[in-house]
Formats: C-alpha cells, sequence, structure tokens
C-alpha cells in the first residue's frame, strides 16, 4: 500500500471547512488495501494523519463506509448504542456487489445473531455462550489443547525426520487444525465430528465462501446436517455426560434448534479465526524478531506477557463487526457529517498504535488492556480467558519440540484478506527438532 497524499478536497474538509460526507466525490482509500497493507502501524498511522479520528474507504463498486482510527472514538462508539447499531438491516446501503470478504458481515438475515442483534434479544442471545464458556475448567481446557497441540507436532517431526528438507507451512499444518480441533474438543466433539462442524460451517478463515450457511441461505438441508452435528454427535460425551456443545445446543435461550445451531456457527467460525490469527500473528513475530523470541523462551517477559504484545505491536484484530449510524450529524468532530445509516468498522488494530493510549516504549502495553483487541460494551469476546489458553499452550508446545526459520524473508509473507482478522496467508518453514515429543 502506498500512501499519497490527501486530495485538495479532502485536505479542505479535514480543516474543518467543508465537512466531509462519505459519498463525496474525492479520492478515497481501498479497504482491502488497508487490510493487506505489509506495515499496518503505517498505514493505519497515515490515514490518521490524513483523515483524522475518521477516515471514508471505499468496500468496492462504489460503496463506502467510515473507518475509525482513534482510540476514543472507537471505544465510545463499541460502548454507546445510542449513536449505532449491529443491525444490518439499519445500512443506507445493500451488500450487492461487496467482495466475497466483506458480503456476510454486512448482510441482513432472516433470523437474528448475537453479532448483530441488540439490546434485549441481544443479551438472549449472548447467555447461552456465556453460560457454557464458564462451566469449562481452565485445566480441561490446557489438557484437551496440550493433547492436540502434541499430536499435531509429533506428526510434523515425524513428516520432518522422514524428509529432512520438507517446507512446512504453520498456517495449514499447524495453526489451523490446532485452533479448530482445539476448540472442537474443547466443546466436548470428536476430531470427526470437529471437522465436519467446521467444514459445514464454512470456516471464515479458511473459506471463501463466507455465507454459505449464514442465516440468510441456511435451508432445511443445512439445519439438519448441522442439527444432527451439534445436538446429535456432539451432544454427549464417551461417558453419556452432556458435552459443552450439547448444553449450547439445548440452552433454554434459545428459541428453537435453528438459533441453537446459528449461536453454535457463530461461536466456532468466530474463535477459529480470531485463534488462527493470534497464533498465526505470534509464531511469525517469533520466527522474526529474536528479541520477542527470547521472551517466550523463559526471557524478561513470561509467555503471556509475549502473547500481550503481540496485541499490541502486531493486533490480530483488524476491525470489529459493522455499526450503523441511529442519526445524522457531526457524530465523530466537525470534519466529518454522518448520514443515517452510514456504515462504521471500528479499526480496533489501529487502536493499538494510537498515540492516545499508547507511547513510544517497548514497555507500555505490559498490564494495559486498552489495545481493545478483545472488544468492549456488550458486542465483547465472550471468551478472552480461554483463547489465551489455547494461544499459550500452542506457542509453548511447538517451540519446546522444534525450532522453525522461515523459508522466505518476512516481506515476502503476504496476508490473508479478511474484514475482522489479520493473520499470515502461509508461514513457509523449515523444522529444526529440538527434542522428541
Amino acid at each position: 500500500m502506498t500512501y499519497p497524499a490527501a486530495s485538495d478536497s479532502a485536505a479542505l474538509s479535514h480543516a474543518g471547512r467543508s465537512p466531509v460526507r462519505l459519498h463525496d466525490l474525492v479520492d478515497v482509500p481501498l479497504l482491502a488495501d488497508v487490510l493487506s497493507a505489509r506495515d499496518p502501524v503505517a498505514a493505519w498511522s497515515w490515514l490518521r494523519q490524513q483523515w483524522g479520528a475518521v477516515a471514508p474507504v471505499g468496500l468496492g463498486t462504489g460503496t463506502r463506509a467510515w473507518l475509525v482510527t482513534s482510540y476514543p472514538a472507537i471505544a465510545a462508539l463499541a460502548r454507546d448504542s445510542s449513536m449505532v447499531t449491529t443491525e444490518t438491516t439499519a445500512w443506507n446501503r445493500t451488500p450487492d456487489g461487496l467482495p466475497v470478504y466483506l458480503r456476510a458481515a454486512f448482510q441482513a438475515g432472516q433470523w437474528q445473531r448475537v453479532e448483530t442483534s441488540t439490546g434485549a434479544q441481544h443479551a438472549r442471545l449472548r447467555a447461552p455462550l456465556d453460560d457454557v464458556l464458564a462451566v469449562i475448567d481452565a485445566a480441561e481446557i490446557g489438557r484437551v489443547v496440550r493433547a492436540v497441540c502434541e499430536e499435531t507436532v509429533s506428526r510434523l517431526v515425524d513428516l520432518s525426520r522422514s524428509d529432512p528438507g520438507r517446507e512446512v507451512d504453520l498456517m495449514r499444518e499447524y495453526v489451523e487444525p490446532v485452533a479448530r480441533l482445539g476448540f472442537g474438543a474443547l466443546l466436548g466433539m470428536d476430531p470427526v465430528t470437529g471437522g465436519q462442524l467446521f467444514e459445514l460451517a464454512g470456516d471464515p478463515a479458511t473459506s471463501q465462501d463466507r455465507a454459505r450457511l449464514d442465516d440468510a441461505v441456511l435451508d432445511d438441508t443445512g439445519l439438519g446436517e448441522l442439527s444432527f452435528l451439534i445436538a446429535g454427535q456432539a451432544m454427549r460425551d464417551a461417558s453419556d455426560r452432556m458435552t459443552p456443545a450439547g448444553l449450547l445446543a439445548g440452552h433454554p435461550g434459545h428459541s428453537g434448534i435453528r438459533e441453537a445451531v446459528l449461536g453454535t456457527l457463530s461461536l466456532v467460525s468466530g474463535a477459529s479465526a480470531g485463534l488462527q490469527a493470534w497464533l498465526g500473528q505470534a509464531l511469525l513475530r517469533a520466527l522474526t524478531d529474536q528479541a520477542f523470541a527470547r521472551r517466550l523462551a523463559g526471557g524478561r517477559l513470561g509467555t503471556d506477557d509475549a502473547l500481550e504484545a503481540v496485541l499490541w505491536d502486531a493486533s490480530p484484530v483488524s476491525v470489529l463487526a459493522p455499526r450503523f449510524a441511529l442519526q445524522e450529524g457531526h457524530l465523530l468532530g466537525e470534519a466529518t457529517w454522518i448520514e443515517r445509516g452510514d456504515a462504521f468498522l471500528l479499526a480496533v488494530g489501529a487502536a493499538a498504535c494510537d498515540p492516545h493510549v499508547r507511547g513510544t516504549s517497548t514497555w507500555d502495553g505490559l498490564g494495559n488492556r486498552a489495545h481493545l483487541a478483545w472488544g468492549a460494551g456488550s458486542h465483547r469476546c465472550p471468551a478472552p480467558g480461554q483463547a489465551r489458553l489455547i494461544v499459550r499452550t500452542a506457542v509453548e508446545t511447538l517451540l519446546r519440540h522444534v525450532k522453525p526459520a522461515l523459508t522466505v524473508h518476512v516481506n515476502q509473507i503476504t496476508w490473508a484478506l479478511d474484514l475482522k482478522f489479520r493473520r499470515p496467508a502461509t508461514l513457509p518453514v523449515a523444522l529444526g527438532i529440538t527434542a522428541g515429543p
């Protein structure tokens, strides 16, 4: 991504003499270029310098959104439901013509989803997720995920021993299976059932067909397949005890099996994508930053602190779910005029490098959770503790048994085109075996 000077119109608007409207005839950056930028900090800083707290960006085919890059503005919009809503029906445009990676986030469904609902409806749909995640013991998380990680690493070690020159894509061969199988096992699913669920769900981290089984197109066949997996095969474990997946499927907060299926899809797809992004970013940094790698190996920072540094310095979260304006006016300052129904994208990735909350010291982020990686307000991530345990276990297990080394220059790493999460598309490495699993 290049960073040209702002157009005359944009400069005048930024000076406050002509407030920018979202669809004014001025050149605007493309969201896809921002999300796939090699240096995201430079991209966020440029947007903040040229446009202030909020920048108009192109989504595709003439459609635009406000990209909010200021920490105070992001926090305010995430927490204040009087100014914006997550309900996609409030948008003053349609998803027709949007690129595939954006369509599901802007598409109004026939059924309420926890991501896009508000108020009492959101509280009702969120309760099953919170209740089920709360009963999963931390020790069980560590045991289950460690077993998945050990088995995956063992397979990679065996392959490397049989073919020492073999190149391994850590994203495809470690990060993805650990995130999917680990979280599936956490919900009480065996590997086969968990794999089937993620395939049917069209995992956002691996599938280009984002809305394949979204609520707008969840036909009777798809509903039957998913309900069979969630409320059938995954309902009870080998000891005939109710699994977390079974508790979620049968939660009284759901109004029927369709809501239970959609709630489960929201949880597993969002968790998988987020885990892959955080784990992928952590491993990339360990591969390219010797000081960071030493911290993971027992230096000044423990693993948790090192992973917290990733949330600050290489945010795995780019943008929260879209919000839509409920009123018009100068909602974010005099430089912009917001129209009712305008779309907002809250750039959490930009919040972590905002001078409002981040100084110049490498220690500024320690103990400070203002990076907003978990979101804020009622739509905050339901499982930050579980995510941390999974990523910590995955990082420690891999680096205890192998010493990966990138086989390409770091500048050749490309980034998956994804609205919400920033993750390497591939991590090609050669594995040095340090110990037997």
